[in-house]
């Protein structure tokens, strides 16, 4: 089970992936909240509610890792692009 967990926030490279983080202690937080409600506050479940947030998580995730895809160069290590943006920065002169 840590393997597995570990592979989920790790990128290709072995470096921590902040995106995929964030995204898995958001989605925690969002089912815990939701089992507090109704388990600990008494509150009657609101499917809804439920598919509303579990959508927006979803598509706040997705988006994230969409764009950071299409703005994170495949050779990082190539020393025309600048690892802060992922910009080609031009030849060396």
């Amino acid at each position: 089970m840590n393997h597995f967990v570990t592979d989920l926030i790790t990128d290709h490279r072995g470096r921590v992936d902040e995106q995929a983080l964030l995204s898995i202690c958001g989605a925690v937080v969002f089912f815990a909240l939701e089992i507090y409600t109704v388990v600990v506050r008494g509150a009657v479940f609101d499917p809804f509610g439920f598919g509303a947030g579990i959508g927006a998580l979803m598509g706040a995730t997705s988006a994230g890792f969409g764009l950071r895809a299409r703005w994170t160069p495949d050779g990082a290590d190539n020393a025309n692009i600048d690892p802060a943006t992922g910009r080609f920065m031009g030849a060396p002169q």
